[in-house]
């Protein structure tokens, strides 16, 4: 009997905990239900977002084309003559006046002193045919001479006034030859070319050096037809020159060829370019822009940023935590790599770049260090 109401009692106690266990496996699930969960944080990278700011934007037309001086000068003989001396060597800087090239002088000076003596021969040929018309015309007045004879008279002595002039051309002529023999340079700039050396004979218009100014160079840069409209005089260039890299350099609009390059479909635009340090050289190969229109402080995104169609455009703007979408009105002006925003954004704003991100307004995001 005793063993009986053991048994009882164990099994009432073993109800009474799976009763027990059963409440306490109810409230826990309840409790599980209850707890919210924590929200997803979505993760931009800083390369992905974009801070608005306040920009110029630049409209331009691609320009290539090769430097070369605009003042560049052949120096020739004027002057048949044997080199005697050249003192300008290729590479050399020189200044306006400094002799480059001495021609020899022997026979210029002796063709100079043949002249000077026919000069003065046709000289006492007019005193003295100057003297026999003073004669005449005393006797004429006197009417002891006929006026046959004083014609004769006044006819060799105009004829010797001529022969002088003559022969003094002549000798202007061979002083000149003389003072060209010693060549200077015309103007400040380098040697590019040295054509003769000492002992060489050059002939008249026979060529000396080439002399350029690196002061000033000019980039003759094709346009296509389709931009050429585009651009005008005066305005401004920007350019690199490979092997100066980290330098921009800038010129100007200074002429536009009223004709297609033959064999192509784009017009020459010249574009001067003022070289102050001379680091420029003549040959060398630019490539840069001319800036055909430039819009300055405007708020500017990149286009890719703006979402929507042509009816709503809106960008996804981050406002606190959470990600916003901003309806935007955008403007005609664009760029390769900015678009000008009318309104819907201030400087300082940060919205979302990446156009692969689609992220729902609310999503909470933060900004990453990659």
């Amino acid at each position: 009997m005793k063993k009986k109401i053991t048994v009882a009692l164990a099994a009432i106690g073993i109800v009474a905990m799976g009763a027990g266990g059963a409440r306490y496996l109810k409230n826990d699930t309840a409790a599980a239900v209850v707890q919210p969960s924590a929200p997803i944080v979505t993760e931009l990278a800083r390369s992905e977002t974009f801070t608005v700011r306040r920009t110029d934007l630049r409209f331009t037309v691609p320009l290539a084309g090769t430097l070369r001086p605009v003042d560049q000068t052949t120096l020739k003989s004027e002057v048949a003559a044997k080199v005697s001396e050249v003192l300008a060597q290729e590479g050399q800087p020189v200044k306006k006046g400094d002799v480059l090239v001495r021609l020899d002088t022997e026979d210029l000076t002796s063709w100079l002193n043949e002249r000077v003596a026919n000069l003065e021969s046709a000289k006492a040929q007019l005193a003295l045919a100057e003297k026999n018309r003073s004669m005449k015309l005393s006797l004429q007045q006197k009417g002891y001479a006929a006026q046959a004879s004083v014609d004769e008279v006044e006819s060799a002595y105009r004829t010797s006034q001529a022969n002088v002039r003559a022969m003094q051309a002549q000798v202007d002529l061979a002083r000149k030859a003389l003072e060209n023999a010693v060549v200077r340079a015309p103007m400040d700039g380098f040697v590019s070319e040295r054509a003769v050396s000492p002992g060489d004979k050059v002939p008249v218009d026979g060529k000396l050096a080439v002399l350029i100014d690196l002061s000033r160079l000019e980039i003759e840069a094709p346009v296509p037809t389709n931009e050429i409209a585009l651009v005008a005089v005066g305005q401004m260039a920007a350019f690199r020159v490979p092997g100066l890299e980290g330098r921009e350099f800038t010129g100007r609009v200074e002429r536009i060829n009223p004709t297609t390059k033959s064999g192509s479909r784009s017009i020459p635009v010249y574009i001067q370019v003022e070289n102050g340090d001379k680091v420029l050289r003549g040959g060398m190969f630019a490539s840069g822009d001319i800036v055909v229109r430039e819009i300055r402080n405007v708020v500017a995104v990149p286009p890719e940023a703006v979402r929507g169609d042509q009816s709503q455009r809106y960008v996804l703007k981050l406002d606190g935590d959470r990600v916003a979408r901003q309806p935007v009105e955008v403007a005609k002006d664009a760029t390769a790599t900015l678009v000008a925003v009318a309104s819907g954004l201030s400087e300082g704003d940060t919205i979302v770049s990446a156009p692969s991100i689609v992220l729902e307004p609310g999503t909470p995001v933060r900004i990453g260090s990659r």
